[in-house]
């Protein structure tokens, strides 16, 4: 079916058509005319259209807004916004702007998956896997989203490669030829696990059991607690080993393949983002609008491993690392400002090791004389205080450049006071 064109989409939206009036604010916002593209989203919004509401949602996700952010999405899903349904499950998976339920936020994706949205699927199998990798109704949830939804299809093909059961020969294969014709930075490492693959195997999934899968996600995972290897005292710096499964490690690099972007910092003075003259990384950050119950059950799982509370937590940022790229020696704290005073100092850093398919690239703390390269799924846990609360100079460190292949890391840092509100 041809799309409308400009003028036919003005002329239903001057009509009262809520839906032309969204998709005519979405055109106009592309070709640059943002103030005429605002007029008409808050004309969809006005009249309840549910995606127009997700979207002014969306650009409320920060402290002051949230309480107004998580009403919105409320009337969004009434009014039946798939993506206001998903982000409202986040909001109360963690408690931003309303009272944190769990069991509420699982019946909302849960009821999306229900609809057929691939991305919420995909994200109820991965809960499943989080307490048995091999669930048979996980796998058939990932298995219906995957020809639609290229996370879906990027777990699906890494299950097939790790050897789960559950996995597909054919579909896999027709998963990772469209992910690598779209580019998908991940892609050649994947096509390596597959290529390994001798046995074929075929697994058709029975249609969904709803009640069977509710009953398996009605209490919230609850993290599990690995006994740290102890790597130095000062810094105090400990692994976790095989802290996250190939899966979830697919999962988060995945989710931020299409966030790539040269690495920025803050600049204290003005607030503005500017280039990282440290980090010659790409970096993606996983924002509230970009998080799933998936990448929140992560998050906490990291929030226990760093012994923080979760809600201290800044965003999950993905880096990607190039031969050649590196991060030179820095310390995590942060320079006097606004951000500090958001949520005090950067106590401590989680990094979630995303690969190990690379050479070089260890993570190096300048005055123990460290070199950390953890493997897939491990955890690096680090203090960047002392006792005191005082920056600790032993905490400087670097990512040393990868000579082959490249590198996925996941960076969380954890501030002294709460960073969500």
């Amino acid at each position: 079916m041809q799309a409308p064109s400009l003028t036919e989409l003005k002329q239903h939206a001057e009509n009262g058509d809520a839906r032309a009036q969204y998709m005519l604010a979405a055109q106009l916002s592309g070709a640059g005319d943002k103030q005429e593209a605002e007029r008409w989203l808050n004309a969809a919004a006005a009249q309840g259209f549910g995606d127009a509401l997700y979207t002014l949602a969306t650009r409320r996700l920060d402290h002051a807004g949230l309480d107004n952010a998580a009403e919105m999405l409320a009337r969004a899903v009434e009014n039946g916004s798939a993506p206001a349904q998903r982000l409202l499950g986040v909001l109360y998976a963690m408690g931003l702007g309303v009272t944190r339920d769990w069991a509420k936020a699982v019946a909302l994706v849960t009821a999306a998956a229900q609809a057929g949205v691939p991305a919420a699927m995909r994200e109820l199998s991965m809960l499943l896997f989080a307490a048995d990798p091999d669930d048979e109704d996980g796998a058939g949830l990932v298995a219906a989203a995957a020809p639609k939804d290229p996370i879906a299809g990027a777990v699906a093909v890494r299950r097939y490669g790790e050897g789960r059961a559950h996995a597909d020969t054919q579909a896999s294969r027709a998963h990772l030829e469209l992910l690598e014709r779209a580019q998908y930075p991940h892609a050649a490492s994947l096509r390596a696990l597959v290529d390994r693959v001798d046995a074929l195997r075929s697994f058709q999934p029975s249609p969904p059991d709803w009640a069977r899968i509710a009953k398996k996600l009605a209490d919230e995972p609850a993290p599990s607690v690995a006994t740290p290897e102890i790597l130095c005292e000062t810094p105090p710096a400990r692994a976790f080993r095989g802290s996250f499964s190939p899966e979830e490690c697919e999962y988060v690099i995945a989710s931020s393949a299409r966030l790539l972007a040269p690495s920025l910092i803050a600049d204290p003075r003005t607030g503005a983002s500017v280039q990282d003259p440290y980090r010659t990384s790409l970096t993606a950050i996983l924002s509230l609008v970009d998080l799933d119950l998936a990448l929140v059950m992560i998050n906490r799982r990291l929030a226990t491993l760093a012994e923080r509370p979760p809600e201290n937590a800044e965003s999950l940022g993905v880096l990607y690392y190039a031969p050649g790229k590196e991060y030179r020696p820095h310390c995590d704290w942060l320079p006097q400002g606004p951000e500090l005073d958001r949520g005090g100092q950067r106590a401590a850093t989680a990094l979630i090791y995303l690969n190990e398919d690379y050479l070089g690239g260890e993570t190096h703390f300048l005055v123990p004389g460290l070199a950390f390269k953890g493997g897939a799924g491990d955890v690096l846990v680090f203090e960047n205080l002392l006792d005191s609360g005082d920056p600790a100079p032993h905490s400087r460190h670097a990512g040393l450049a990868v000579r082959e292949g490249v590198k996925w890391l996941g960076s969380t840092w954890f501030r002294e006071k709460k960073y969500r509100h």
